[in-house]
């Protein structure tokens, strides 16, 4: 009776891990999508700001202490874009090895599950053999 106990720990275990599973590809999607939003306008921003300096260097001739101000955030949005962007790839890794492992895990308790099922299966069929004489 307890290994029957057991077994459903062991599937409603199971059944909550795959849902958390679910609930984790979910999440490494709307992630992902969020910061590709975030690496794509942090692009454009950089873009932009790279053409507003091309403009300001027309007017650098006159204007040199705001040029070399200019030049300088330039360079920090450009290293923004960088440390944003490496970030993004960061971040997707660690999430593709989050989905990796609750894979493993699941396949893992999958594993348990059906040894735990087949063990049962032996115990009852056992129990059934030794049950057989004693009733004749």
């Amino acid at each position: 009776m307890a290994t029957a106990t057991g077994g459903d720990v062991m599937v409603r275990m199971l059944q909550e891990f795959r849902e958390m599973q679910e609930e984790s590809k979910e999440q490494f999607a709307r992630t992902e999508k969020a910061l590709r939003a975030v690496h794509m306008k942090c692009r454009v921003l950089f873009r932009k700001t790279q053409r507003m300096s091309d403009r300001i260097h027309v007017i650098a001739e006159q204007v040199r202490a705001l040029d070399a101000e200019m030049d300088e955030f330039r360079d920090n949005m450009g290293e923004l874009t960088t440390h944003v962007s490496t970030l993004t790839q960061e971040v997707h890794g660690i999430k593709s090895a989050q989905i990796r492992m609750f894979g493993q895990v699941g396949r893992a308790l999958n594993h348990l599950a059906e040894a735990q099922s087949s063990d049962r299966k032996r115990i009852d069929v056992l129990e059934e053999r030794m049950d057989g004489p004693e009733e004749n």
